[in-house]
Formats: structure tokens, C-alpha cells, sequence
């Protein structure tokens, strides 16, 4: 898919839920703005806070330091298609991807997990001195609705560690309270869903989805005709395969993936 075709499915994904007014407490908000204020006036992370609801920036940090200057007020009136047009072309559809399928992953989640994980990814742009940077973009949900929807996000910017502009830009979803963590491969060149199937074998995707179903070892041994030692070996390759620990977060991951 191509920069145009990723945009569409990034705004498909942030359209799935519908967030109201009256189930986003304001005062949540002004508890953490004078917060980020202060932080602001402290060198290192560039931050931004991201309304879902009003789909634009509540808080956004007077200067991105690494970019050498930009105009805030266009920013935060323009949100993040301002600092997608900054981007490195051949990285935009890397970056357009991740956030649509992270966001894919979370919305599947329950809500009492959805603030459990962060999203980190890098993407180059380009500075006000007209030369590439490398940034290290975080994410998380920091915020949800009074029905369990993820309504505010905190978003941390850094300079990259020094390496290669040309290198790949890399992208990791850990969850922070388990240490689990998925390994997004880089920049796939043709569709990932597609190479996420071929990753798996046919027989690995039966295994997983009568994971999904509820079956036990011996229930899927018995039901595919094989033993349980092969099962379980189908079972350690998938966890392997999709960058996970235990089955209950293959079954969550390949869902968001449309696997199963």
C-alpha cells in the first residue's frame, strides 16, 4: 500500500469509535496540562498531547528543538498532517501503517489494557535547517473515555541515537506492565498482512485459531489428529513468529491482524 492508501486506513482506524462530549471529563485535562507546561521549559523530549475526540492537539511544546524552530499555531491547527508533510517521503507510509495498526491492536484490546502499552517507532524529517533527522517517536494512551475509550494520548519526541539516516526506521509495541512486547517488522514492501499470513504456516494458523476458540492442547492434538508435543511445538513457533509470550497476546495480536 502506498502513502494515500495508508492515510485512508489511518483515518478508517481512528473513526472506529465514537467518542462523546459528555464522557470526556475536562478536568482530566486541566490536571495534566500545567504539568506538560512545565515540562516543556525542561530540555529533552519535545511533547504533544492528542485529543481523539476533537481530533487535534490540546498541548503541543513551544519549540521541537531537533527541527530548529517551526510555527506552533500552524501546527496546532493543522495537527498531524503538519508534521507529515515534514516527513521523510519513503518513511510516511512506515509511520501511517504503525499508528493505524496499533491503534487497530488497542481498540480490540479490553478497556482496562489499553493504557498498558506503548508504541515506539522512528521516522525521519525534515528540520528547518532543510536536512534530515532522525526521531524517536512514544506513544501512549494516557487518557481514557467514561466507556473505556482511549480518548487523550501522550506523544514523546526525541533525536534518535546517533546511527545511519539511511538505515530502516524500526518500531516496537511493548506492554509496560508485562515487559511483553511485539515486534513490528520495518518497512514491508508490499502489503504486511499479507506477509504476516506467510509468516505463519497453514497449519500454525489452524493452531491458533482453535487457541482462539479456547482449545486446549489435547483438544487441538485430538481435533487435527496430531500429537500434543507437535502442538506444542506449533505453539512455541507462533509466539516466536509474532514477536510474543503467551498465546492470550498471539490470539489478541493475529486478531488485530486479521490472522484469525
Amino acid at each position: 500500500m502506498d502513502a494515500g492508501e495508508w492515510l485512508g486506513e489511518y483515518e478508517k482506524v481512528l473513526s472506529l469509535v465514537r467518542l462523546r462530549a459528555e464522557d470526556c471529563d475536562e478536568a482530566i485535562l486541566d490536571h495534566h496540562l500545567p504539568f506538560l507546561e512545565r515540562l516543556d521549559a525542561v530540555e529533552g523530549s519535545s511533547v504533544a498531547l492528542y485529543d481523539l475526540r476533537a481530533r487535534r492537539y490540546r498541548f503541543l511544546t513551544s519549540s521541537f528543538r531537533f527541527l530548529g524552530g517551526y510555527p506552533r499555531n500552524e501546527a496546532l491547527v493543522e495537527g498531524p498532517d503538519y508534521f507529515f508533510r515534514l516527513m521523510h517521503a519513503p518513511d510516511l507510509s512506515f509511520v501511517l501503517e504503525t499508528i493505524a495498526r496499533t491503534f487497530r491492536f488497542l481498540f480490540a484490546l479490553p478497556a482496562g489494557e489499553r493504557k498498558d502499552y506503548k508504541l515506539s517507532f522512528e521516522f525521519r524529517i525534515r528540520a528547518a535547517s532543510g536536512g534530515l533527522v532522525r526521531i524517536l517517536q512514544q506513544v501512549v494512551a494516557l487518557e481514557l473515555d467514561k466507556r473505556g475509550n482511549i480518548w487523550l494520548v501522550l506523544i514523546a519526541n526525541d533525536l534518535a541515537p546517533r546511527g545511519s539516516l539511511d538505515a530502516e526506521p524500526e518500531r516496537r509495541l511493548v506492554n509496560v506492565r508485562t515487559g511483553a512486547w511485539f515486534l513490528f517488522p520495518p518497512a514491508e514492501r508490499v502489503n504486511e498482512r499479507a506477509g504476516e499470513r506467510r509468516s505463519l504456516s497453514k497449519r500454525e494458523l489452524e493452531v491458533l485459531g482453535l487457541v482462539a476458540s479456547g482449545l486446549a492442547s489435547k483438544e487441538i492434538a485430538d481435533s487435527l489428529f496430531i500429537s500434543v508435543a507437535t502442538v506444542n511445538n506449533h505453539r512455541q513457533r507462533i509466539l516466536e513468529k509474532l514477536g510474543t509470550r503467551s498465546s492470550a497476546e498471539a490470539v489478541r495480536y493475529a486478531a488485530a491482524l486479521g490472522l484469525v
